[in-house]
């Protein structure tokens, strides 16, 4: 079969999307990817079929207003500014994603696309397959990511995820509708999320069963399918595998040390930070490595005993985490799944979207501990990095690692597209 895929976002909304990509197309399906203009690498060296939509996923991030909103904390102002970048830059993006569209039999598509495939499937005629990152869709169980991630009675958290929806509705019900109107399609007054209800499309859940236990059995719709991670071949194609020699001898050298990384999420004060984990890594007696991800860290910068606190670039998660001791990161669904999956203990930093729920979650799950990034100082991540050291922390941690480890994500996922084609 022909497969669109579109996998808008930074690198953790990408992956999935690339991974399972990989997966179809190693079964002999055509399979034609768009990516940022800045992940396109991450589809061209998997040998994909791949396309740029134009715009970087780090142009918003980057940008002055997007620092500004992430400063803040709230994920609801930082949503509200995304979207409105999203419908100033759109043109580009939708012609790319049409075309890709053109000769489908199928596509698949991220949260962040959802709103353009799911007019494209239906123009076409043809399946849409979501992929999701957390519970985005009502239930009992979980608020919206978009409220404070505290328990509520059932009722109130389906209600929650209602005004969500209807929210975003009234900033984008006028661009899907000029949307469809260019694809010879009626207007409507239904949010994106409910027509793909009634359309019964497939949203699969890319995280964990077991990281999520009180949606295990959700809805068939929404299958709970693991989190796609890349193969060891896959990461040698990225250029990401294994551990080079210097931070090997490193490793090598002492005790495991603290896994530190903030993802896509860019840091405002790096040398803060960086004299924030030293301090933090000296009281615990622990030596700290910190992955950049895509802030500028100076190395330098911030640090006074380079011998404790080393900072590297892209790393291997499945060949370097298990070498740690425990993780402190930014919450994103894919660098949660990393985490638990090597069996760490986990401190969440949450800055926006989904990472509070990813926060949350890990504490009930009794595996970590979480604060917001704009409440880190050195007490408030001593004070939660002491605690996930507790043995019983640990021993949880290691067993729902190995339950992690067990799941095929990638081969589920693709299992499921392939059903949604056969039954056109």
């Amino acid at each position: 079969m022909r497969v669109a895929i579109a996998g808008l976002g930074s690198r953790g909304d990408v992956q999935p999307t690339v991974v399972l990509a990989a997966g179809l197309a190693a079964r002999g399906h055509e399979v034609s990817v768009a990516l940022p203009a800045d992940l396109v690498d991450f589809g061209t060296r998997l040998g994909l079929t791949t396309v740029s939509v134009g715009v970087r996923a780090k142009d918003f991030l980057e940008s002055e207003e997007g620092r500004r909103f992430l400063a803040d904390g709230r994920s609801g102002k930082y949503v509200k500014g995304l979207l409105a970048y999203k419908l100033k830059v759109a043109e580009g993006p939708q012609a790319v994603l049409t075309a890709l569209a053109r000769d489908a039999d199928v596509i698949v598509s991220g949260l962040i696309t959802e709103d353009e495939t799911a007019c494209l499937a239906e123009a076409r005629g043809i399946p849409l397959v979501c992929l999701h990152h957390a519970p985005r869709r009502s239930n009992r169980a979980f608020p919206s990511v978009f409220v404070p991630q505290h328990r509520y009675p059932g009722g109130v958290n389906r209600l929650t995820h209602t005004l969500a929806v209807h929210a975003e509705w009234r900033m984008t019900g006028g661009y899907v509708n000029r949307f469809r109107a260019r694809l010879g399609l009626p207007p409507t007054r239904e949010p994106t999320p409910v027509r793909l209800e009634r359309s019964a499309a497939p949203e699969l859940q890319a995280y964990s069963r077991h990281l999520v236990p009180e949606l295990a059995d959700w809805d068939p719709r929404r299958p709970l399918v693991g989190y796609p991670g890349l193969s060891r071949e896959q990461r040698r194609l990225l250029g990401e595998d294994g551990v080079d020699p210097e931070l090997a001898a490193w490793l090598a050298a002492g005790e495991p040390p603290a896994f530190f990384g903030f993802g896509s999420m860019p840091v405002q004060d790096v040398p803060a930070t960086l004299a924030v984990i030293e301090n933090v890594s000296r009281a615990l007696g622990v030596r700290a490595l910190v992955g950049a991800g895509w802030s500028a860290f100076d190395v330098a910068a911030g640090i006074t005993d380079p011998a404790r606190v080393r900072v590297v670039g892209a790393v291997d998660h499945d060949a370097v985490l298990p070498r740690c001791r425990f993780a402190v990161h930014h919450g994103g669904a894919g660098t949660t799944a990393a985490s638990i999956a090597a069996g760490l203990p986990t401190v969440v930093c949450s800055v926006a979207f989904d990472q509070p729920f990813w926060g949350r979650q890990v504490e009930r799950l009794g595996v970590g501990r979480t604060l917001r990034f704009t409440e880190l100082t050195e007490r408030t991540l001593l004070r939660a990095a002491a605690s996930v050291l507790a043995p019983d922390v640990r021993r949880r941690a290691r067993r729902l690692g190995a339950l992690l480890a067990e799941e095929d994500a990638g081969g589920r996922a693709a299992d499921l597209v392939e059903k949604a084609a056969a039954e056109r």
